[in-house]
């Protein structure tokens, strides 16, 4: 039975992928956690909603600049944003990721794309980082405890300036570090303000969010969107449903503050639209 069950997968599976190798970059994953999992069945993770970052970009004229992408994972957005932007610079601080970043990067010949394997904060530190922490989706997060090890966070604005980037033109900035995004941006508030990067940012609740929002209006920011899914607020169930009849499709849509679910918003110091 396990064999017959195996064939099953593979054929599914290669079934798929004749469809999606076209549109999907090669990644090498963890195959049995979140991200892994969504690579596999739809080639990339948050596809709908890379498809209309990038739009965005390429409207703003944002690609001649430099991405920051704080939180890079195993590189999912940054082998694509590599075709986009002059450079890329990812900070990704758990080694496990980092080394499948790297890995994927030279898959996809991302030469543009500079990995930094550390965090970023408003001090320099070696934080306790848990690897499988409850709640978090596998990619691990900076522990509340003692955790598994502890990784080194750096002040935003002296890596940036040793990094060599404090002169050139930062456009674009995507972070997303399990709930850590308001002291990112404590910490690269000199860069932010100097540049005006548009921003998206992963807010977890209102107050995570606000968090965040603060320092960023109090940085010159006063424009704030949410990437709005299909069906967002649905139960998984219905949600998934809805998209399987219905398509899935994802836009940008001005708010006046962040909500109290799970979204990924946009902030920027100028209309959008």
């Amino acid at each position: 039975m396990l064999r017959i069950r195996d064939l099953a997968i593979k054929a599914l599976v290669k079934r798929q992928w004749a469809e999606l190798r076209r549109s999907s970059p090669r990644l090498a994953v963890i195959p049995y956690e979140h991200i892994g999992l969504a690579v596999l069945t739809n080639g990339l993770y948050e596809r709908e909603e890379l498809s209309c970052l990038t739009d965005l970009i390429r409207e703003q004229a944002l690609g001649g600049g430099i991405c920051l992408d704080i939180g890079a994972n195993i590189g999912n957005h940054a082998v694509i944003w590599s075709g986009l932007f002059d450079s890329v610079v990812c900070f990704e601080p758990n080694p496990h990721m980092s080394a499948l970043l790297r890995a994927n990067l030279a898959l996809n010949g991302c030469t543009n794309v500079r990995p930094v394997e550390a965090g970023l904060g408003p001090e320099d530190a070696e934080l306790p980082f848990s690897f499988y922490e409850e709640g978090n989706d596998g990619s691990g997060t900076f522990a509340k405890g003692t955790g598994d090890r502890t990784l080194p966070v750096r002040h935003g604005d002296h890596l940036i300036a040793e990094l060599g980037l404090a002169g050139k033109a930062i456009t674009f900035v995507k972070c997303d570090v399990e709930g850590f995004e308001h002291s990112v941006f404590q910490g690269l508030s000199e860069t932010l303000a100097r540049h005006k990067p548009v921003i998206v940012f992963e807010s977890n609740s209102a107050e995570l969010g606000a968090s965040s929002w603060n320092v960023l209006h109090g940085l010159g920011y006063d424009r704030l969107y949410m990437l709005r899914h299909t069906a967002h607020t649905a139960s998984p169930l219905k949600r998934e449903l809805v998209r399987l009849f219905q398509g899935h499709a994802c836009r940008i849509e001005p708010i006046d503050a962040p909500p109290a679910y799970s979204a990924n918003l946009l902030a920027a110091a100028r209309p959008l639209a």
